[in-house]
């Protein structure tokens, strides 16, 4: 049903004059439960459908593109939608590189569509929840959930273009996610968070969160200063998602390094990181929260070994930009039927290390562990400063204490060329898998 829509909207775009036409449906209804302050918010559920619409028009020196997009299936409103988005092609300057995607075989991801969830409701959505809260508190009654949700959502993707392409896909997912803190009187610990994704119900224990968190915020109360010093610095996977993974996407995506604004332009097959970061992006990832059988142009994606031994193997592409380089899109067309393709990866991974967290402390001399990072990265130049959030103080290969008021700083760049050591732990976070991740000789200031 949803197909035959796109299908005629292709048409009526052929018809109004448009060269080639793409129409990206979406529908999905999602359930979600939110906790403040350990109670409970107004549980909520709501149901999204939509479309987005893009138009190329042929033209002497290249193409013109449009877009347009409406939640409203109409008649009305899909007719406005198509006529906006063949006037703003019109309108709009031509380009070579614009281009739809041509048909390929995409195979179905097992594990990522979890029938139950349709007959699920807020009820459930809220029962999950609770579990999380009530295993939280269960650790330690000093224990506060500051902000918490858990969240279901099913959906469905459908895409056809002029080309041939034609194709749908349906899936589910359950989202956990927590921010708490304890409070001991007046002292009160970090903040930390805790976020589970799964396509299955069953891939999820909110129990397991919560508990999880609420060991984590209770083991930093009585945080202190310690002395500025240079020495060793564990990324943990929570502080490695926006310090590690977040410049890594950056600088691999094909946008990026075409606007000169990534690192890591001309740099293909050269050494990028150290040589002990391998690094996969995989779609077909049974049950993976980020698996997809195509992306959003309708290209099917396959696993991508990113890097591998510190070696850049591929950027990410969506039609334009590989085009634009003269290749062959991977499948990385990220976006909703409200947006033109952008560029995103699936499901990330760090390949684990051959050490341990506890034989990278008990080697470490002394150093810190951060659990998370609030500051500031610049993607572009690699350059960071911040607080450390969680963090351990570690003295003679033993963790001395919870750290606060402690600030790190330096390029991420640089940092990741000259990694020493990887844990062979792994923690997932959502379509993240990551592992701790060790830099010698940082500079980390302190109040004493």
């Amino acid at each position: 049903m949803h197909l035959d829509l796109c299908d005629d909207l292709v048409r009526r775009a052929l018809a109004m004059g448009a060269a080639d036409a793409e129409v990206f449906y979406r529908k999905a209804r999602k359930l979600e439960a939110m906790f403040e302050k350990n109670d409970l918010q107004v549980p909520k559920g709501d149901t999204y459908e939509g479309v987005g619409i893009r138009v190329l028009l042929g033209g002497s020196g290249g193409v013109r593109l449009g877009f347009a997009a409406t939640n409203l299936l109409t008649s009305k409103s899909l007719e406005n939608a198509l006529s906006a988005a063949v006037a703003i092609a019109h309108a709009s300057p031509e380009d070579p590189n614009y281009s739809l995607a041509e048909p390929a075989p995409a195979e179905p991801v097992p594990g990522i569509y979890d029938q139950s969830a349709e007959k699920l409701t807020l009820r459930d959505a809220l029962d999950q929840g609770r579990l999380m809260l009530e295993a939280a508190r269960d650790v330690d009654p000093r224990v506060t959930l500051d902000s918490a949700m858990y969240t279901i959502e099913v959906s469905e993707k459908a895409i056809a273009n002029s080309r041939g392409v034609r194709l749908s896909e349906k899936r589910s997912l359950f989202v956990c996610q927590a921010m708490a803190f304890a409070r001991d009187g007046e002292t009160v610990s970090s903040f930390d968070m805790e976020v589970g994704a799964s396509s299955q119900m069953s891939g999820m224990d909110p129990a397991a969160l919560g508990r999880k968190l609420g060991e984590k915020v209770v083991a930093t109360l009585g945080a202190t200063t310690i002395p500025s010093f240079r020495g060793t610095v564990i990324i943990a996977p929570y502080a490695g998602a926006e310090l590690i993974v977040s410049p890594i996407t950056f600088s691999s995506d094909a946008e990026n390094v075409q606007t000169g604004r990534s690192k890591w332009k001309g740099m293909l097959g050269t050494q990028v990181l150290s040589p002990l970061l391998s690094i996969v992006d995989d779609p077909s990832i049974p049950g993976g929260a980020g698996s997809t059988a195509f992306d959003r142009e309708g290209v099917p994606a396959h696993r991508l070994d990113l890097i591998e031994d510190g070696v850049l193997n591929h950027y990410l592409y969506n039609c334009y930009t590989a085009r634009k380089d003269g290749v062959v899109s991977n499948g990385r067309a990220a976006g909703t039927d409200q947006n033109t393709p952008s560029i995103g990866p699936t499901n990330f991974a760090i390949a684990p290390g051959e050490r341990s967290l506890d034989e990278m402390t008990a080697a470490c001399s002394k150093g810190i562990i951060v659990n998370r990072f609030s500051g500031n990265l610049d993607e572009v130049s690699g350059d960071f400063s911040g607080v450390v959030k969680g963090g351990y103080y570690i003295e003679a290969g033993k963790i001395v204490c919870p750290v606060r008021e402690a600030m790190i700083a330096g390029n991420i760049y640089d940092l990741l060329r000259q990694v020493s050591g990887v844990s062979r732990e792994s923690v997932e976070i959502a379509d993240m898998r990551l592992p701790y991740v060790q830099f010698d000789g940082c500079s980390v200031t302190g109040k004493q």
